[in-house]
């Protein structure tokens, strides 16, 4: 009993003290970077019907094509899955796809809960807003190891 009470409590500071750690980055999570880089909220929609393809960017993003806009998504972080996956298949609620953690992408091995989406006029427009928030996050991660 008391071998499984000291067992219990070392996990317990073993799990505690990684979570401190964790949440003593300063640096913010790529969708807070990407968010504020461009000045929206992450919960734009789109008709499942406009989806014609998708494309996995970096840091847990998604590109998306749809008919007339272009959207990145972001999912929550390990969503391993994604990609390596052939195909993926946006679920959907009222016939749209929305950022804010209620839709997800289901692949091969699982499903992947989309965090955010951000819509732009074009694909040149969402690809810029990804390199300005990856330079912006490498920026800051300079900034917090020196």
């Amino acid at each position: 009993m008391m071998i499984k009470s000291l067992l219990s409590g070392v996990g317990l500071a073993v799990l505690v003290s990684g979570c401190a750690q964790w949440g003593n980055d300063s640096v913010p999570r790529f969708h807070q970077i990407l968010k504020d880089t461009t000045g929206q909220d992450g919960r734009a929609c789109i008709r499942h019907s406009d989806i014609r393809g998708y494309g996995v960017l970096d840091e847990e993003v998604i590109s998306i094509d749809a008919r007339r806009e272009y959207y990145l998504a972001t999912v929550l972080p390990g969503c391993h899955a994604l990609e390596t996956s052939p195909r993926a298949i946006f679920e959907e609620r009222f016939s749209e796809v929305c950022g804010g953690g209620r839709d997800r992408v289901h692949v091969e091995d699982g499903h992947c809960t989309i965090r955010q989406i951000f819509e732009f006029e074009n694909r040149e427009a969402a690809f810029e807003a990804h390199r300005k928030a990856i330079e912006k996050r490498d920026e800051l991660r300079a900034e917090a190891e020196e």
